[in-house]
């Protein structure tokens, strides 16, 4: 279980959208031209630049997903800027190769089954839980596993596997707003482990058209049922 104390290293990324080139997607509600989204990292070692760009490709399709409640997670192509900006780290400021723990956290070191995340403060969330992801790549049991969604991506030349998890508060209740995403490198082991989540601004907009959604199909499925008859006295 962790501990009281611990601190997670966490991001703000910043996701500034000129034009979405896909034309399938470009009417996805938006808070204006600029997405933003906490990013905490699950692992016990510190996350690397390349990580942080590397998520760049995937923050509209956890949007999509916010939106639509879709588990496609499609990359959609956009022409704009990324930022990404450390706000929390319990990572002293050494070299690279002194910072390395390649000791799994509690996240990774779960038994089989769900993995629990312990709230660390008051102010921090409910417990959560995600499928297991092992430390070395099983592609067939995570492919096997409905709550991920796995495509390959290519990174600087090099291919990554990428595993988007589904994030629940009970093993039957999912979370919405809560992503796990997870990356294996060509050798199949862990290069990052992260934890997703829109800031409040940007969650907003994403939910309304759900519930309207929603709305107007229980509206239909009512106007649609047969009127009850009226007994007469």
């Amino acid at each position: 279980m962790a501990s009281a104390g611990l601190r997670r290293e966490k991001y703000l990324l910043t996701l500034g959208i000129v034009r979405v080139l896909d034309e399938r997607y470009v009417v996805l509600p938006r808070p204006g031209p600029v997405l933003q989204m906490i990013l905490t990292n699950l692992r016990n070692r510190p996350l690397s630049s390349t990580n942080m760009d590397s998520m760049c490709k995937s923050i509209l399709s956890l949007y999509h997903s916010l939106v639509t409640g879709s588990k496609d997670f499609p990359l959609i192509s956009f022409k704009g800027f990324f930022r990404s900006l450390q706000t929390t780290t319990p990572f002293v400021r050494t070299k690279q190769s002194r910072r390395e723990n390649t000791t799994p956290s509690p996240f990774t070191g779960a038994p089989a089954g769900m993995i629990v995340r312990t709230a660390t403060s008051s102010s921090s969330p409910p417990n959560m839980l995600t499928p297991v992801l092992p430390e070395k790549t099983e592609l067939g049991a995570l492919k096997a596993d409905r709550r991920n969604s796995v495509r390959n991506m290519e990174f600087d030349g090099s291919t990554v596997t990428r595993v988007i998890s589904t994030v629940y508060r009970s093993e039957s209740t999912e979370l919405t707003n809560r992503w796990r995403v997870t990356d294996y490198g060509a050798n199949g082991h862990v290069l990052m482990s992260v934890l997703c989540q829109f800031t409040k601004k940007s969650a907003q907009y994403a939910v309304t058209p759900r519930q309207e959604k929603r709305k107007d199909t229980e509206e239909e499925c009512s106007s649609q049922s047969p009127s009850k008859k009226r007994l007469r006295l």
